[in-house]
């Protein structure tokens, strides 16, 4: 009896597992911490917490744990039981951050081979935001332009524009207004279901596909917060300028989010959301109260997930919901005094399903992540009819529609146990599907598929290198392979550097090759004749920190070179529709210095980026090499632990931003290149974020305190549009918000 007891005891112990919940100071739960267990053999198990803020080993105690968080000061501890909770305080310095793009696994930002910039949810609530373009203005490298008539937004980095910039949603790529592949509107993702944002510079055309050349923007949502039942609840109002009213005039926004731990394994959430922006009437020697400068907008957002977890496996699904009404109130129309004044408006609608299935399974060494997922996206322009006095609607149409339907898969397995390091293979595709009346010729197909493959090789304690590439298939045109190989090397625990160089290759979009929009303020059709992008891509970075002083600083530098590249043309001719075409050439380049101080409270990031650009717009080289503009951004908070409370200012500085552009035609009908951008601009936004009993946050904030409505541009056209240049549209003007943060939960 004595040796089975012993035996019993003895098994138990070998299959103990012990576990520790991560909290903050106000008992939140703090997903993505590094946690490294040591057993009292100096063996050691690294773990990250989940979204239940748990980690786990199968060691018995007593053992060590180390926990760290780019957002909270590290700790150690000694576990004497087999599960504890840990509580870590907020700091605001640290390069442990746990990130997810582009790794094998999650690991720390530090021990990346890619420079990872996260925007964690601390930053989100500081700025009140409401849309993910007021957090992205401040960022270095990324810059805007906005289409006033749609009410929508493409950015750039690097000064490469946004079709070769991958937008993610949890590592799905997100389709968009503009189509497959194609430039996104950014503020169609519900910002209020944003854990983070992790953005990696520079070409991942291996990881993430071909259009991946500028960069990622990898949106990581919120999938629960460990409590047995929890509710967040934030309502917001805003001015539009010196605009608002209760219902109509201004911003409104209010959401509700609710989830639970049904279950030991299983979790549920429901978000809703609306926001709704009343318009700006702008200059109000063009436009009126209804035929406003910038349209009206209400969105209405809902998503739902199921997530199921048990050891070494786990799978979510998650469904996200768009319906975005943007209005355009014609001028009125009372010439006839026997009629009732009326007026002719529109409507433009979209709505977008977005299905996402992902699993996470661990099967002996090898993590195998596959996902997959269903994108449905329509856009209706709807006209009608409106009376004015009766306030009657009629004659409702259907004016355009636009459909575009993506199906994509993506499987990964990675290793981290190789004698050489760690390696993941892979494959993905997707089937994308365009039809309605703004695509020529019907309805539209394309098929991607591709493998690829990396490794990451450690060569010593202080280099790994990681070459890869990707090989694919696509069903209109013939693709070429793109390889990739990056390098970090740590000269010492508080200095790395890294290099990187991609090869990119874009097939043209559906949109590129056969989109057709034309109304009164659009003229675009697209270009069956184009031809695919290659692309070079080389990445530097210098990372510095200084432990003592609590200071970080980071030299940056990039070299993009794309051959064929596709963007717009506007003849100069009356009527003449702008498309698409090949440049010869496009070359973009520049540099970075990031400074990051936190002490006592204080959190200060400055940065200051040069980028040039350039353009070989014909076979003559009549142009300079490039154009250079700088950009300058400040970003600093304070936080009072007394009582709470966080004072916050976002500030930014856009250089003039010009490149040369084929103009008129001489008289031998050749188009000629001359310079042509918009003026430089400043952007500042302040808040004050005040934390009330651990339940209630409150945050007033002020935007644009500059006055920043529109840049002088001497643009000789208007590009896809059918205006002409005089000024480009940076903002509204200053406005003033308020927002109030409710947050419920219960572990009983």
């Amino acid at each position: 009896m004595r040796l089975v007891l012993i035996f019993l005891l003895t098994s138990i112990s070998l299959h103990a597992q012990v576990s520790v919940k991560l909290v903050d100071n106000t008992e939140q739960v703090i997903e993505g911490v590094q946690v490294v267990f040591f057993n009292d053999k100096n063996q050691q198990h690294v773990a990250v917490s989940n979204e239940l803020g748990e980690a786990r080993c199968n060691f018995s105690p007593p053992i060590k744990v180390t926990a760290s968080h780019i957002s909270y000061q590290p700790i150690q501890k000694t576990l004497q039981s087999s599960f504890q909770e840990l509580t870590m305080s907020p700091s605001y310095l640290s390069l442990d951050e746990v990130v997810v793009t582009g790794q094998y696994t999650p690991q720390s930002a530090k021990n990346s081979v890619y420079k990872v910039r996260t925007i964690n949810a601390e930053r989100l609530e500081s700025q009140g935001a409401n849309t993910l373009q007021d957090v992205l203005s401040n960022e270095l490298n990324i810059r805007f332009g906005r289409d006033n008539v749609l009410g929508t937004s493409g950015l750039s980095i690097q000064g490469v524009s946004g079709q070769n910039v991958k937008v993610l949603i949890d590592g799905v790529p997100m389709v968009g207004r503009s189509g497959v592949a194609n430039e996104i509107d950014i503020n169609q993702i519900n910002v209020n279901t944003i854990e983070r944002i992790e953005i990696v510079e520079g070409p991942m055309a291996v990881n993430f596909g071909a259009d991946a050349l500028a960069g990622v923007i990898n949106i990581i949502t919120k999938k629960g917060n460990g409590a047995k039942l929890s509710a967040n609840l934030t309502l917001q109002e805003e001015t539009v300028e010196d605009n608002y009213s209760l219902f109509d005039e201004g911003i409104h926004n209010a959401s509700l989010t609710v989830g639970s731990n049904v279950t030991e394994h299983i979790y549920i959430q429901a978000e809703g959301r609306i926001n709704h922006f009343g318009g700006w009437v702008g200059d109000e020697t063009s436009f009126s109260d209804r035929n406003r400068q910038w349209y009206p907008k209400t969105q209405h957002f809902g998503s739902g997930l199921v997530r199921y977890a048990k050891d070494n496996f786990s799978i979510h699904y998650r469904l996200d919901h768009l319906n975005e009404t943007i209005s355009n109130l014609g001028s009125i129309n009372n010439l006839d005094p026997n009629t009732e004044p009326f007026s002719s408006d529109q409507e433009f609608i979209s709505h977008r399903w977005m299905h996402q299935l992902q699993a996470e399974w661990q099967v002996g060494n090898w993590l195998v992540n596959p996902v997959i997922s269903f994108t449905d996206y329509e856009r209706v322009t709807e006209g009608f009819t409106t009376f004015i006095e009766s306030d009657l609607e009629t004659n409702r149409r259907e004016i355009q529609t636009t459909y575009y339907q993506t199906v994509f898969f993506r499987n990964t397995a990675s290793i981290n146990t190789l004698p050489w390091g760690s390696m993941q293979l892979g494959v993905d595709g997707s089937l994308d599907t365009g039809g309605g009346s703004t695509l020529s010729e019907g309805k539209k197909e394309a098929e991607d598929l591709a493998f690829f493959a990396s490794s990451e090789i450690t060569l010593g304690e202080n280099l790994a290198v990681r070459p890869g590439i990707r090989y694919g298939y696509n069903s209109l045109y013939a693709t070429e392979p793109t390889p990739s190989v990056n390098v970090k090397y740590d000269f010492n625990k508080n200095t790395q550097m890294r290099l990187g160089y991609g090869r990119g290759f874009r097939v043209p979009s559906l949109r590129e090759l056969y989109h057709e929009f034309i109304d009164s303020n659009h003229n675009l059709i697209g270009n069956p004749e184009l031809t695919p992008e290659f692309s070079h891509n080389i990445n530097a970075d210098l990372t510095r920190s200084f432990e003592k002083l609590h200071f970080k600083t980071s030299l940056s530098g990039f070299y993009n070179h794309i051959n064929d590249r596709i963007t717009f043309f506007t003849p100069q001719e009356s009527n003449a529709a702008t498309t698409y075409l090949n440049l010869q050439e496009f070359r973009s380049t520049g540099g970075t210095v990031n400074t990051t101080w936190a002490n006592h409270g204080w959190n200060i990031n400055t940065g200051v980026a040069y980028i040039g650009r350039y353009q070989r717009l014909n076979e003559e080289e009549t142009v300079p090499n490039f154009i250079f503009n700088w950009e300058v951004n400040t970003n600093l908070s304070y936080r009072i632990a007394a009582s709470n409370t966080t004072l916050s200012a976002f500030y930014k500085f856009n250089g003039p931003l010009k490149d040369y552009r084929l103009v008129d035609p001489d008289e031998d009908g050749e188009f000629t290149p001359a310079l042509q951008g918009i003026d430089s601009f400043h952007l500042l936004d302040v808040t004050i974020n005040q934390r009330i009993k651990k339940l209630l946050d409150l945050t007033l904030g002020a935007r644009n305190l500059f006055n920043v409505t529109a840049v002088d541009n001497n643009f000789s056209s208007g590009g896809a549009h059918s205006g002409g240049g005089g000024s480009t549209s940076v903002g509204y003007g200053t406005s003033f918000f308020i927002r109030l943060n409710y947050q419920f939960k219960t572990n009983n």
